[in-house]
């Protein structure tokens, strides 16, 4: 991005996001506008941009062509999200018939956090079913032939598909840290959702939906965010999410909590990194954001390859492979993963080992076996 294109999409993100004023006086080209709205696909804020860009003034605004091609995609983008949220309604509604309690895991309840819900881009759905009842409702969904032809299943997650919407249905939260680590990361999550009495009704429906309590939220969206970051590559929507939780829940975050968690499992420099982009380059309020710290050399770093990888790394100059060969995939796919754990290791070298140890844990085996099964 030239700098006028960069301010420009931090402006607009910023007024999006905050619904304030964007500081912009001089009218930028068609070309400019392009370079605007491609940076916002590939960080999935284009809707959030586009409200950014009504704020300012007619004369400033793209040219009529620009502006129906954006409003156009922001329209998908609703509908999109219209169609989830009854979706996830109507899913969870009949888990509930089935005595079987599911909680939503991000999307649609971050979504609410935002001044225009309609407008943050959605992917899945995810759906925590938990240990016990996972078994039950995987085979429910494969009776009711939910499971697409990939059939993606690991200790994880299932995936299915419904009514055109993706989901993964959760045995588990998450899988990050060492195996160790990872196993006292369950037990505590699988506490603290068994006792969740927090709920959220999605923009456009009226049924309230189960979700994780604010403790509990906003430890796993930065767990989340970092994952993908030393796995793949991670986008500004993710940072968008953990800075809009903050600054709603600001007053009603347990800081001593956090904080032990943070410093249990040795992420509180990585916390501090990170939230030093919320407040510097996506406007967080800096009395919003629990343990501040100035670290700009590494947090500008980091936001370069935020940038270059785009979201979930979709963007990456070496991006994972869709050869129809299954072992060329995963081996390209493996040494995609591998570079990105290695520019990992550059700004926290042992998150990124452990992370990487517990990759070669649940994937590499598995993956094999599965090469196996297949010939």
């Amino acid at each position: 991005m030239t700098n006028v294109v960069e301010q420009a999409f931090w402006e607009l993100l910023k007024a999006g996001l905050w619904e304030r004023q964007p500081m912009m006086e001089a009218k930028l080209s068609e070309e400019q506008w392009a370079e605007v709205i491609k940076h916002a696909k590939q960080q999935t804020l284009i809707g959030v941009l586009f409200d950014g860009m009504l704020k300012l003034p007619f004369e400033l605004h793209p040219n009529e062509e620009t502006r129906m091609k954006w409003f156009w995609i922001v329209n998908k983008i609703e509908r999109a999200n219209r169609l989830q949220n009854h979706v996830l309604v109507e899913f969870v509604m009949k888990l509930r018939e089935k005595d079987v309690r599911a909680l939503l895991l991000k999307g649609q309840s971050y979504a609410a956090l935002y001044p225009n819900p309609l407008h943050r881009q959605c992917g899945d759905i995810d759906l925590y079913i938990g240990q016990k009842n996972y078994p039950k409702v995987c085979e429910w969904v494969k009776k009711c032939g939910m499971i697409g032809s990939k059939n993606v299943k690991n200790f994880h997650h299932q995936e299915i598909k419904w009514q055109g919407v993706n989901m993964d249905l959760h045995r588990v939260t998450i899988a990050f840290s060492t195996p160790s680590g990872y196993k006292r990361l369950i037990r505590w999550s699988e506490q603290m959702l068994a006792n969740s009495q927090s709920f959220f009704t999605p923009s456009t429906e009226k049924e309230e939906i189960p979700i994780p309590e604010v403790s509990f939220n906003v430890f796993f969206v930065f767990i989340h965010l970092l994952k993908h970051f030393l796995y793949e590559g991670v986008g500004l929507r993710q940072l968008c999410d953990w800075a809009r939780m903050l600054h709603v829940y600001h007053d009603k975050i347990d800081q001593e909590e956090l904080k032990l968690n943070l410093k249990h499992y040795g992420l509180t420099h990585a916390w501090q990194v990170f939230g030093f982009l919320l407040v510097q380059q996506i406007g967080l309020p800096q009395n919003e954001f629990p343990f501040y710290k100035n670290t700009q050399k590494k947090s500008a770093k980091i936001l370069r390859v935020i940038l270059q990888r785009g979201n979930f790394g979709h963007y990456a100059e070496n991006q994972v492979s869709n050869n129809s060969n299954y072992l060329v995939r995963k081996t390209s796919n493996f040494f995609f993963h591998i570079n990105c754990y290695l520019k990992g290791f550059c700004f926290f070298p042992s998150l990124a080992w452990e992370a990487f140890m517990f990759y070669l844990y649940q994937r590499i085996g598995p993956s094999f076996t599965d090469y196996f099964k297949n010939k």
